[in-house]
């Protein structure tokens, strides 16, 4: 085996709208970018067609466990009225031949409020667990709840009734309902993780995307330890980052890092600036910048006040879901980056339309005006809560459109290269943007036709090939 074996040569694209370009990459850095690049002995050859080669994507905010369970899943989110809801639950019921049933995508405007005894009349004596939209809760038929062993559980996630017995609707539980089912083998009877980790990874390498940030809370040195494994196994080949509380150990990948501690915060329990000025500043002591889950402005507020108090250190905020005036300078003079997801809008525009008082509308997943305020703003698509195709959400950060095509925030509008951008950031440091160039990370896209007629109308069909771990992915 030579040397070069593991080097890729892409010949004939454009980089930066110059054309007539080859790229040669390593395993893990671009080697050279020029003109007639001569073959190395053993080097694989790829011809670009004149396509544009970017960066590969990465997608700075998404939930890998979330999202293989829920394409493993029976998806609800279609259910515009109760009576759809209850009608793919039922018809479920009667078709599955599985002990347990999972259900994603219930949404409550569309599908009803739902708890143990709505569910029970849907199910009958097969255990049922179905998930909000948002991630944030589980809800659970009576046979779940018994096997489950909810009810001897005292965590305050645990909604019940005034006498004592559990609704059935379980509250940011997702770490302690794990670990309950996982010693109910024939809970996970719809497929293996592995296999279905493998499969997304497979579908996200043809839409260009090159890394996952994995921002799921409450992350443990096992689960840290597994998705090395996959990855030294070739399962992941893209590059991960696993967000992680800290004290928890490097796993020594070179494709799998740790990132920021993610810190939740809920309207329900928001705690004082103080308490989480506290947290934040444990975190720093400890070598950690935070990620902060922020989805509504009172969220916003207090996380600013309590970095503040706390000080900056390479710190970040999760969504943004709405960011009140002011808020954007405040950001900014704190160094603080924002990782936004405008597939939101694309996704349940029309329901903000409805539902967000028209004062606070134009506050939705800004990204413009983070940007003019000299904001560093990167974009997760937050799968599977979210759109998973990251080309969908570009296309959001530029158009603004909601699926009944209605514009929501034009000023929040991107250029479609400034939308692209917000996929190109560093995943170590999303305040830096890749780039071609020798010395870069190795994880690049090739699209089929230059940049600029490619984000046209953005779509992952303008993804010719994906190359990472000194390996392609073609796209049929």
């Amino acid at each position: 085996m030579t040397q070069y074996q593991q080097t890729i040569l892409i010949r004939n694209v454009a980089v930066r709208g110059r054309a007539g370009l080859d790229v040669r990459a390593g395993p893990e850095r671009i080697l050279d970018v020029g003109r007639s690049l001569p073959r190395r002995r053993g080097e694989q050859v790829f011809d670009g067609g004149g396509g544009e080669v970017i960066p590969g994507l990465h997608d700075h905010h998404v939930h890998l466990r979330a999202a293989v369970a829920a394409r493993q899943s029976v998806d609800v989110s279609a259910a515009s009225s109760p009576a759809d809801f209850d009608n793919v639950v039922s018809a479920a019921v009667r078709t599955s031949h599985q002990a347990w049933l999972r259900f994603t995508g219930w949404n409550e405007h569309a599908a009803g409020q739902l708890d143990r005894h709505r569910l029970d009349a849907l199910t009958g004596q097969i255990p049922v667990r179905v998930q909000h939209r948002s991630g944030a809760m589980w809800v659970l038929n009576s046979p779940a709840l018994r096997q489950a062993e909810v009810d001897g559980c005292d965590l305050p996630g645990v909604e019940r009734h005034d006498d004592g017995a559990p609704t059935g609707r379980l509250l940011r539980m997702d770490g302690w309902l794990r670990d309950r089912l996982a010693a109910l083998p024939e809970a996970h009877a719809s497929g293996s993780f592995a296999a279905g980790l493998a499969d997304y990874a497979v579908q996200a390498a043809q839409a260009g995307v090159t890394g996952f940030t994995d921002a799921t809370p409450g992350r443990d040195q096992a689960d840290i330890a597994e998705f090395a494994r996959l990855s030294e196994a070739g399962v992941l080949p893209q590059r991960l980052v696993l967000m992680a509380p800290p004290g928890l150990r490097d796993p020594g990948s070179a494709r799998v890092t740790l990132g920021p501690h993610k810190l939740i915060l809920d309207d329900t329990t928001l705690p004082d600036v103080s308490e989480l000025a506290a947290t934040i500043a444990r975190a720093h002591a400890d070598g950690s910048p935070v990620a902060v889950h922020c989805v509504t402005g009172e969220q916003l507020l207090v996380a600013i006040a309590a970095l503040e108090q706390a000080g900056p250190a390479g710190d970040r905020i999760e969504h943004a879901g709405i960011v009140p005036p002011g808020c954007a300078d405040a950001l900014a003079r704190l160094g603080v980056a924002v990782v936004t997801n405008p597939g939101f809008i694309t996704d349940r525009g029309d329901d903000y339309l409805r539902d967000v008082p028209a004062a606070e509308r134009d506050w939705l997943y800004p990204c413009a005006s983070l940007i003019r305020a000299g904001v560093a703003v990167a974009a997760g698509t937050d799968a599977p809560f979210g759109p998973a195709d990251p080309w969908r959400c570009i296309a959001g950060a530029a158009t603004r459109s909601t699926p009944a095509g209605r514009v929501l925030g034009k000023a929040e509008r991107l250029s479609p290269e400034a939308a692209l951008r917000l996929f190109l950031a560093d995943p170590g440091d999303v305040r830096q943007v890749r780039a071609i160039a020798p010395g870069q990370p190795s994880d690049l896209c090739v699209l089929r036709q230059p940049l600029r007629s490619a984000l046209a109308q953005p779509s992952a069909e303008a993804v010719l090939a994906t190359v990472f771990a000194g390996r392609f992915t073609a796209r049929a």
